[in-house]
């Protein structure tokens, strides 16, 4: 009887196999194309692809709204090679894929690709796993690269021409006055944990003023979990809030630079939070906001935990949850009462963190 490991092994194999014969298959593919067949489209293009061409050659595939390519260049001709492979695979008998998506995300190419195929399955993650190693922008060689909130698999070339300077600390000395920051409370939602995609965004003041916006691009209604799905979306308000990530930014921007005083993000899930705001504000990160949220975390206090998970829910009282800037100002909420009950002196260290 065979063990599960000595299946997992069996299988590595086979799958290494299997895509092997699918390369042999696309070679002979490709030179039977290139020997008699005279359209240009027909035959993959040496060096740079334009994603109009790209599209062409696979309309089924790629043509909305079955399909769609949302990525940079560099990556366009791993996407060639995989709808490729795709094709000949069908015209060797396999059944015809569905709906077929390739996005970048998060600093990777997401693949999606409808079809009970294990063949297909394992060609898609392969390509994933081929663009963890090339630029998106160019085709060359390339790593992952982070910055504030940004991550991107880019070369030397164009690493150095994306990544933002980093943000510098903001002291009271720069010209912003005396005491403490003003507090920001902060709130998001999200496409999925997996390879999440700014849908909304939602700050409010520790003195009332607020921010929101929902981004018209950057992300699609496919790549929701069930979830946002089923929560989020129902809940977005639209109207004049529904705005071009490129216009949302310079809201943001000037929002947070229209306080006087240095200004400071509290949150309850940073890693999604906060790097999601850094990341729409890209280059125009204000000086005179603290390059590193206040992680607000109640579980941290035992004794207060019931108290603020109360008023938390209070809170939602007249409106619901899953919408930022309800969840925003939820936060704000459960933050006053965590102050009236904290000593001062354990409040302040709070806010050095």
């Amino acid at each position: 009887m065979k063990t599960p490991q000595t299946l997992v092994i069996i299988r590595e194999r086979f799958t290494v196999f299997a895509l092997k014969v699918v390369e042999l298959i696309v070679r002979f593919k490709r030179t039977t194309e290139k020997m008699f067949l005279s359209w240009e489209k027909w035959v993959k293009p040496e060096g740079n692809i334009a994603l109009e061409k790209l599209v062409s050659r696979f309309p089924r595939y790629l043509n909305p709204p079955s399909g769609s390519v949302r990525c940079g260049a560099g990556w366009y001709p791993l996407v060639w090679d995989l709808c490729t492979a795709i094709e000949a695979m069908e015209h060797l008998g396999m059944p015809r894929i569905g709906h077929f998506k390739a996005e970048a995300r998060l600093g990777g190419l997401f693949v999606r690709i409808e079809s009970g195929s294990f063949i297909v399955k394992e060609l898609a993650r392969d390509t994933e796993h081929k663009a963890a190693a090339v630029c998106e922008e160019c085709g060359a060689a390339g790593s992952l690269q982070l910055g504030h909130g940004f991550a991107k698999t880019l070369c030397p070339v164009h690493a150095r021409k994306r990544k933002p300077q980093k943000a510098k600390a903001v002291t009271v000395s720069q010209g912003m006055g005396d005491g403490d920051p003003m507090l920001l409370f902060l709130d998001t939602e999200f496409t999925d944990f997996d390879y999440p995609q700014l849908i909304s965004i939602a700050l409010v003041s520790a003195s009332g003023e607020s921010f929101y916006a929902e981004l018209a691009d950057g992300w699609s209604p496919e790549g929701c979990s069930p979830f946002v799905t089923a929560n989020v979306l129902p809940q977005l308000t639209g109207s004049n809030f529904f705005q071009e990530r490129n216009y949302a930014r310079r809201r943001l921007a000037e929002w947070l630079n229209s306080f006087v005083v240095p200004v400071r993000v509290v949150c309850d899930a940073p890693g999604f939070d906060w790097v999601l705001m850094v990341d729409l504000l890209h280059d125009v990160f204000p000086k005179n906001l603290y390059p590193a949220p206040i992680h607000y975390y109640s579980e941290s206090f035992p004794g207060l935990f019931e108290l603020l998970q109360k008023a938390h829910a209070e809170a939602y009282n007249e409106f619901p949850p899953h919408h930022a800037l309800h969840d925003a100002e939820a936060l704000r909420e459960a933050w006053e009462v965590m102050k009236e009950h904290l000593h001062p002196a354990i409040l302040k260290q709070y806010l050095k963190l």
